[in-house]
């Protein structure tokens, strides 16, 4: 049954995508005709699901962040559908970033992503389709606008988060998300303001926790990140990625304000890695055993962290995982996700499994990963103590 509903939630999310999956692309026969726009050809079968992934396969960012919302919001009832949705413009990857705290409880707000002054058709058509209750605790909104030049779609009722730049409009939202669940957090996540693709596994967990994600610089912290982190009274403060990122002098400066724990590998892949294992007094995924979602990303998309927040929360709750180029799978990637592989020893139906979400068509993540994907988070048979 829950691979059913995988597939047709995923049927909602390539119509919203509009994307076709045809023959050149690798697609199987046997089209159904769609409804709507007629810009989507839904199908199903590799490559845009295997048995143990499913892709979203948008060709940017905000076909993306549309689809991954109409997976997790099938929005077929009331209660299907979100209270509100965060709108980010899509040249901000550290606002969207920021963003995803606004996905966890009680708002559950997914990202849609914005073009300038203007909305994109695949985002409008999303907000249609989801159409947004309000949030009562947000007085009402539909729409919270992450950013003072992000465009209010007419029709609803909006409010907007600002700041004067990335260090300011994050703690803009940390204050936000705090003022919506009564209180601030006793923990924080600092990441880099500077370097995208060590800042975008943080995503998926604030949307998870609720935990904010406010940012630094390599070598100094910002006064905005500062007298956010004092609102929340000598925290607990995750550092997310090594020192190429933020520095010892940084690591010292937060050291003032709080229990400052790093989380860090030396690339993002294995930075990535390290924020799905790491587990400390509560705080972090932990995930060291199968029976897991995981979100695949490629690094130099950074704004694909708004799908992978939607999908970090809201009954998924996948860890963002990324990689390089489409082609290949990082070693430490693959290591990782074996290590965790499923299995089992008379019946299967007594295992849990592992299931990978792929952001993006082939151009980002080839069909040849995928299929590789597929091998390793598939439930094997093992036997103890045999050779």
């Amino acid at each position: 049954m829950a691979r059913l509903l995988t597939i047709a939630v995923l049927v909602c999310a390539l119509a919203l995508a509009g994307c076709s999956l045809n023959d050149e692309q690798g697609g199987t026969p046997g089209a159904a005709p769609t409804g709507g726009d007629g810009q989507a050809t839904r199908q199903l079968g590799f490559p845009a699901a295997t048995k143990n992934t499913t892709r979203i396969p948008g060709a940017d960012p905000a076909e993306d962040a549309a689809g991954a919302a109409s997976a997790v919001f099938p929005a077929t009832s009331a209660a299907s559908r979100p209270h509100a949705v965060a709108l980010v413009d899509r040249s901000d990857w550290a606002g969207a970033i920021a963003a995803a705290v606004l996905m966890a409880r009680p708002l559950e707000a997914p990202t849609l992503l914005t073009d300038g002054g203007g909305v994109p058709s695949v985002t409008r058509r999303a907000l249609e389709r989801l159409s947004p209750r309000g949030a009562d605790l947000a007085r009402g909104a539909q729409v919270i606008r992450v950013g003072s030049d992000v465009a209010a779609p007419d029709g609803y009722r909006s409010t907007v988060i600002e700041g004067s730049d990335p260090f300011a409009l994050a703690a803009a939202v940390d204050r936000f998300a705090s003022a919506v669940r009564g209180r601030p957090t006793s923990e924080v996540m600092v990441a880099s303001g500077e370097r995208a693709d060590f800042a975008m596994p943080a995503a998926a967990y604030a949307a998870r926790a609720g935990v904010p994600i406010l940012y630094a610089r390599q070598s100094s912290l910002p006064a905005a990140t500062r007298r956010a982190i004092q609102t929340h009274d000598r925290p607990d403060i995750y550092v997310i990625g090594p020192e190429q990122a933020i520095g010892k002098a940084v690591e010292r400066q937060l050291a003032a304000l709080g229990a400052v724990h790093r989380i860090e590998g030396p690339t993002p892949v294995e930075t990535a890695i390290a924020l799905a294992r790491y587990r400390h007094a509560g705080f972090g995924w932990g995930i060291t055993v199968p029976g897991q979602n995981f979100t695949l990303a490629r690094a130099s998309r950074p704004l694909d962290a708004a799908a992978a927040a939607t999908l970090g929360g809201r009954g998924v709750f996948a860890p963002l995982l990324v990689t390089y180029g489409a082609a290949t799978l990082p070693r430490p990637l693959e290591s990782y996700l074996l290590d965790v592989q499923p299995g089992y020893q008379d019946d299967p139906n007594d295992s849990v499994f592992n299931h990978v979400w792929i952001l993006g068509d082939e151009s980002a993540v080839s069909a040849g990963v995928q299929g590789r994907l597929d091998e390793i988070t598939e439930l094997v048979p093992v036997q103890l103590g045999r050779p």
